[in-house]
């Protein structure tokens, strides 16, 4: 088996750790919004949780470009190519995440009423909800800009100058977010919809951040002006690459989407504890997330180079810093799940579900934690096609299926959904386990 070399370790750290930052810094600042807005209202928690699986499928679609964008970059940098032959793939994913982003802003204000209804939201959350949705939906466009942005950044290794906007923007989230919410400094207490201007807000500071930075610093001196066939080269290539990636993700929401509406049908209880719990586990998926991220960055400028032995090492390495500690912080999490909840709520009958669900999370961490490397080491790879495929049988079989006949059916609640969520990510992580193993996605490398 290929050893990674001590460079390779180092580079792999020096790319990951600002990830990580990043990503801790968001869900530590999420979970702030989280408590601030628990002050104010579980019904306000709840709500905004479901919402934000609604948008979340929107930003996923948009993956179609970023994920192509981000595996074309690396692979172009690794082969050593310039700002000319990079100005295509630049141009023609901010052309087409832009188009997409103001198609996504006027669906979701026109659709808001029946995209609720579509979820099953309870009357009491319902006002909550459409007031976040409104206004943080009406601005998706600026997201997905910066989603191309920072994909950009990233595929040229300076992944702490994204950590850098990432703290600005939630640093500005979070002030925002204690004025607004509550009413300080002379402000109405806007509560649901406080959340949603000062999402808006933080988010326009990143866009002229990531943007300045993107055309100063990483691609100074590119030339803007568009050669059209270029770009619709690029284009298609970015197509053919993002969307079996994007696919793939656009699955896992909807399915996510299905499970949500299940939760919903249970009750109140399950929805304010469902969005809690997803607060708690992120933080422990987080590094996992992040080593993917850093691997899958080294790995397309492997592949570039056509650098087998390389890639495999640099992916066996991320597996397993992944698992060990997926499975340390879900030991810590367990011992202090109730203090954890105790953090969000005070409401003892969410403590009491919340806890026990926890105890399941170690099933779908074990999984989670080798998807997280091996489908963005496959897509880095241009192995695009068969993530997809796995996910759509496992998310549907087990995510959906599984879930259904334990929580719903055989009337286990929230324990048996995240037992069938739990099955879902552990298929899936054997599947590509295998694949990886065997070598198939080793042709993809070759045939650029």
């Amino acid at each position: 088996m290929p050893q990674t070399t001590i460079s390779n370790r180092k580079q792999l750290f020096s790319l990951t750790w600002p990830i990580f930052c990043e990503a801790i810094l968001f869900s530590v600042i999420g979970s702030v919004d989280i408590v601030m807005l628990s002050r104010y209202s579980d019904n306000a928690v709840g709500a905004v949780g479901v919402v934000n699986q609604i948008l979340f499928l929107f930003q996923v679609i948009s993956n179609i470009i970023t994920a192509g964008t981000g595996i074309l970059c690396a692979q172009y940098i690794g082969a050593g190519k310039g700002l000319r032959e990079k100005q295509p793939l630049v141009l023609g994913a901010l052309l087409i995440n832009g188009l997409l982003g103001l198609i996504f802003s006027l669906s979701i204000l026109i659709f808001t009423d029946p995209l609720l209804s579509m979820m099953n939201m309870a009357e009491e959350l319902y006002t909550h909800g459409k007031e976040y949705i409104s206004i943080v939906g009406g601005f998706m466009f600026v997201q997905m800009l910066t989603m191309t942005f920072t994909v950009l950044i990233r595929s040229h290794g300076k992944t702490k100058a994204t950590m850098v906007f990432s703290l600005l923007m939630n640093l500005t989230n979070v002030i925002l977010n204690y004025i607004l919410i509550h009413g300080k400094l002379g402000f109405p207490v806007m509560g649901a919809a406080g959340a949603a201007i000062a999402t808006v807000v933080s988010k326009v500071l990143c866009f002229f951040l990531a943007g300045f930075y993107l055309f100063r610093k990483v691609l100074p001196g590119m030339p803007l002006k568009p050669q059209w066939t270029s770009v619709r080269n690029a284009i298609h290539q970015i197509l053919a690459l993002g969307a079996p990636a994007a696919g793939e993700q656009i699955s896992y929401t909807l399915s996510k989407l299905v499970v949500t509406a299940m939760v919903t049908s249970i009750g109140v209880l399950a929805v304010n504890t469902y969005s809690y719990l997803n607060t708690v586990v992120s933080y422990v998926f987080l590094f996992s997330m992040s080593v993917g991220q850093g691997a899958s960055i080294i790995i397309g400028w492997e592949s570039g180079k056509k650098r087998i032995d390389e890639a495999k090492a640099i992916c066996t390495f991320s597996l397993r810093c992944s698992f060990l500690f997926a499975m340390a912080a879900m030991g810590v999490l367990c011992l202090l799940r109730r203090p954890v909840f105790e953090i969000f709520t005070t409401d003892q009958d969410i403590i009491n579900l919340g806890a026990t669900v926890l105890l399941t999370n170690f099933i779908l961490e074990a999984g989670r934690s080798r998807n997280l490397v091996l489908v963005n080491s496959l897509r880095a790879a241009g192995d695009v096609n068969f993530p997809l495929y796995i996910g759509l049988f496992s998310m549907w079989v087990f995510s959906v299926g599984v879930s259904w006949v334990l929580g719903i059916w055989l009337d286990w609640g929230l324990v048996g959904i995240w037992i069938g969520l739990g099955l879902d990510e552990l298929f899936r992580a054997i599947g590509m386990q295998i694949r990886w193993r065997n070598g198939k996605w080793i042709k993809h490398v070759m045939d650029k």
